[in-house]
């Protein structure tokens, strides 16, 4: 895939025309109109409205597109585009989007002063009976105090409106899933839709979509509510604690929508537009559309869910305390907050499911001092032995061997859970990063094995018994090689898989 040149934006011309577009770029949000005063903010504003309408209703949604129950790729079609109506609270997409609901709106109450809104993207403010950007500084202040209002509760609001709009979904979807579990006790794969140049976030999640644990344990945490036990060390004196958690966050939301996606029996490819957009709120880096590093990817979009989450599990503990303050808690009442804290985080899915502990050993040739370092790791990264002409940095090329199953017995430490003396720790393969071309560019694809989930492993992670409808796999090659290059989905052989030039292994536990 070649590089694209970003498109690059047009100075903006020094007068107007007449009659101009309404701005979307959201690095455009701080270009505002110095000077313009609105003759229309006085009755065109009524924050005790605006209040009540964003606790009824969801978050930057097109209210008028959800009504529509429209679908595309199975995925409801949400624009990102979404105006409020600073008189009624109203959210509709915007000027630049298909529907034009926000416009549609304010012509529906011309009459009613509906005619100054404001971006949930950019929090740009527009007077549609102006034709004209507004700038909180020079106009009354309701309008200062209503985008301040707004601003303080966009992340509340964000968090509620994706797990409201995922039951929405999970409505629409409840009847082909049945289906779907009937006909077949295997996920088929479908393609995703290249964004332009987001191939590397592509063929990640691919194989994250057949890591069966990870949508188990999402399944647990998307209904707004769930409880959560603590169940502190045999050494601590605190009593195990039982929490209640908040919605998840807009972006672990956002991905449990995406994986959910994936294995609905629809025919695809799907559009990560909405994942990845979220994505690309908590790293900005990644919305240039220019080639990007996969491992990276990985790296960010599981630390900014496990930040989201972790953040929700210490909310629901200071709950479950009354949610003191360091003014009002007591030197014992802290101590447990944070004892409780420290298990607790260990207890999200990220965690359960990707994270390891490297344990380094150090002894001190005088006083024989051992000390031990343990330091968290989502991957381990191996290097490749080459020789190489002067100090040039260049890409490996040559195909380095894999194997399909990885014995970590000798590496596991004394103190590996689980793990007897003599035991083999073994892991299978079951995905793959491929990149083909230089370090300036080239292409990402994905190699996926799509099989049986297993039954051990779900109980041993979930801590759930007779799991229904699973059975171990005959074989530990049991399963099906496929091969997915964006939106291209081919069927191959395991000798092909084993043959790529891997930049990514995905091994799970075998038990």
């Amino acid at each position: 895939m070649r590089v694209k040149e970003p498109s690059k934006a047009l100075p903006e011309k020094a007068k107007r025309s007449k009659r101009p577009t309404i701005p979307h770029d959201e690095d455009s949000s701080d270009d505002i109109a110095v000077g313009f005063t609105c003759q229309h903010v006085s009755h065109a504003i009524s924050v005790n409205h605006v209040k009540k309408a964003i606790v009824e209703n969801l978050w930057s949604v097109c209210l008028e597109c959800l009504k529509e129950r429209k679908f595309y790729d199975g995925q409801p079609v949400l624009p990102s585009d979404i105006w409020l109506c600073l008189k009624c609270g109203f959210q509709g997409c915007g000027k630049n989007s298909e529907s034009q609901h926000s416009l549609k709106h304010f012509k529906s109450w011309r009459a009613e002063f509906h005619c100054i809104i404001i971006s949930l993207s950019t929090w740009i403010i527009w007077c549609y009976e102006c034709d004209e950007k507004l700038s909180t500084h020079c106009n009354k202040k309701v309008l200062a105090q209503i985008v301040d209002f707004l601003q303080k509760h966009v992340s509340k609001t964000q968090t509620n409106a994706f797990s409201r709009i995922i039951k929405l979904y999970e409505e629409k979807c409840e009847t082909g899933e049945k289906k779907g579990r009937k006909d077949s006790s295997v996920t088929s794969v479908k393609g995703i839709t290249n964004l332009g140049n987001t191939c590397f976030f592509n063929a990640v999640m691919q194989n994250l979509a057949q890591s069966y644990i990870l949508t188990e344990l999402m399944n647990e945490i998307k209904e707004h509510g769930t409880e959560l036990k603590i169940v502190p060390s045999s050494d601590s004196p605190l009593d195990p604690l039982v929490v209640e958690l908040s919605s998840p966050g807009p972006l672990t939301s956002a991905l449990f929508l995406f994986l959910h996606s994936m294995k609905e029996t629809e025919r695809g490819p799907l559009s990560p537009k909405v994942l990845f957009n979220q994505l690309c709120q908590k790293a900005p880096g990644f919305k240039s559309f220019q080639q990007q590093d996969s491992q990276e990817l990985l790296h960010y979009l599981l630390d900014a869910v496990r930040t989201e989450e972790t953040k929700r599990i210490q909310a629901g503990i200071l709950k479950a305390f009354n949610n003191p303050t360091t003014k009002t808690a007591d030197d014992e009442t802290r101590k447990k907050v944070k004892a409780y804290g420290r298990e607790g985080v260990k207890m999200n899915f990220i965690d359960r499911i990707f994270i390891g502990e490297l344990t380094s050993t150090v002894m001190c040739e005088e006083c024989a001092n051992i000390s031990t370092v343990k330091d968290p790791f989502i991957d381990i990264s191996l290097p490749i032995i080459e020789e190489r002409a002067g100090l040039s940095l260049r890409k490996v090329n040559r195909h380095v061997d894999f194997p399909l199953m990885l014995d970590l017995a000798p590496f596991c430490s004394a103190t590996c859970k689980n793990v007897s003396v003599g035991d083999k720790v073994l892991y299978g393969l079951y995905g793959i990063v491929e990149h083909s071309g230089s370090m300036r560019g080239g292409h990402y694809t994905a190699y996926v094995k799509v099989r049986t989930p297993s039954r051990k492993l779900l109980e041993h992670i979930t801590g759930k018994k007779n799991v229904p409808g699973l059975k171990e796999p005959d074989s530990e090659s049991a399963g099906q090689w496929v091969h997915v290059s964006d939106t291209y989905v081919q069927v191959v052989p395991e000798s092909r898989a084993l043959s790529a030039q891997a930049y990514l292994l995905f091994y799970e536990r075998m038990l």
